[in-house]
């Protein structure tokens, strides 16, 4: 199976759009619902968007409204990378708190403070908007406290076109980060660093027109390396961007699979019953990516011997425990950041809800495993990442169908 595009990738190469007084053309867009949602975005603040398979036009030369549509930005989190690229085009952006899946606190204090040193003013409006504004964007020296990926990327946003130099440090290294930049400079943008800790940025009067082909997905890739091994078997995976995922293959040869990487893609082939892990850690790239620690728990419950799970990334990760428990697993949490996992040779088949998009596809990933039927419900959940995860799954032999 094809590996789809990157939704951490494109969401923001979505965004940094507005910055570009005329077309764009993005390739290799997945179709899931978290890009039609930043498209409807784009849209209703005066840019056109022409959506044809996987292939997105943009074109943002028209007249451009600052203010963010409340009734989108409430459904996904990294809308707010949508406030750097308007300020960096028109110099302001209102907007509400952002929302997205229920996994824990994600302030956006970083990204405010950010904004500050930029030189704009923070004002919070009667009907609970910010608003932050500047005459001029001015290039800065910020350094971030600990690495914050949407704060990065709302940072380049802002220096791209700022007047002057701006030095990031503390930045997140993560893949998206470096596809942002990438974009960028086929845009017109200076920036160098990018992947590292320092990005320099050195901004220009305009950006132009152009095309960019986004990543594929290492969530998706990893989810599915996940399944194979929780379920058994072999599967190749076209296009997995495999350099971006060695923290994964490393986990996963450590539960017994063995990962083969080529120019296809990658290759997994799975134990007879994965190994207990030892211990396993989330942290920001190239670390475990809290994403997939879904993933891994899921397959871990059905693992010879004890795991411990240590999240580092989001206090609620461990909602899926419970459902996991009712299927016959043995999860103890210590608390918000630490489970021991002791596995089960079999798990049987739940109803079950999905409350959040990584930990929805882990529970299919359960269900999928497990002995008899399962139902997971909350499927718009899952949509928001996985283009037809049922699809993709029958594709690898499953038994699997959306109601």
């Amino acid at each position: 199976m094809t590996v789809q595009g990157s939704k951490n990738a494109v969401l923001p190469i979505l965004a940094s759009t507005i910055l570009i007084a005329g077309k764009t053309t993005l390739r290799n867009c997945p179709d899931i619902s978290d890009v039609d949602c930043m498209c409807r975005i784009l849209q209703k603040i005066g840019a056109t968007v022409t959506k044809t398979g996987h292939e997105i036009c943009v074109d943002a030369s028209g007249a451009l409204q600052s203010r963010l549509p409340a009734e989108e930005v409430v459904r996904m989190r990294s809308s707010i990378v949508l406030t750097g690229a308007l300020l960096g085009r028109l110099g302001q952006a209102s907007f509400c708190d952002p929302g997205g899946c229920v996994i824990g606190d994600r302030p956006i204090d970083l990204h405010l403070k950010a904004f500050a040193r930029f030189g704009c003013q923070i004002r919070r409006e009667d009907d609970n908007f910010l608003t932050v504004f500047a005459k001029r964007l001015n290039g800065v020296q910020i350094r971030f406290p600990f690495s914050s990926v949407g704060a990065t990327q709302n940072a380049i946003l802002c220096a791209v076109c700022a007047k002057g130099e701006t030095v990031l440090t503390g930045c997140a290294k993560e893949p998206e980060v470096v596809s942002l930049c990438r974009f960028l400079n086929g845009a017109g943008a200076k920036i160098e660093g990018a992947g590292s800790k320092t990005i320099r940025i050195e901004g220009v009067k305009k950006l132009c027109s152009t095309e960019f082909s986004i990543d594929a997905d290492r969530i998706v890739a990893g989810t599915y390396l996940f399944g194979c091994i929780g379920c058994g078997g072999s599967v190749l995976l076209n296009q997995a961007p495999w350099s971006q995922m060695e923290a994964v293959t490393v986990a996963a040869e450590r539960m017994g699979a063995q990962c083969t990487v080529s120019e296809e893609g990658l290759f997994v082939q799975a134990p007879v019953r994965p190994k207990s892990i030892g211990h396993l850690q989330t942290g920001p790239y190239p670390e475990f990516p809290t994403d997939l620690q879904s993933a891994a728990m899921a397959v871990l419950t059905m693992a010879e011997g004890i795991s411990y799970i240590e999240e580092n990334i989001f206090e609620n990760r461990f909602r899926i425990a419970e459902p996991l428990n009712l299927m016959g697993a043995q999860i103890v949490l210590k608390d918000g950041q630490h489970a021991v996992i002791t596995g089960v040779e079999h798990l049987h088949g739940e109803q079950m809800d999905a409350c959040e998009l990584r930990g929805g596809a882990a529970l299919v990933l359960a269900g999928l495993a497990a002995e008899g039927e399962s139902f997971v419900t909350g499927q718009h959940f899952i949509e928001r990442g996985y283009e037809n995860i049922c699809r993709d799954f029958r594709e690898l032999g499953a038994r699997i169908t959306s109601v």
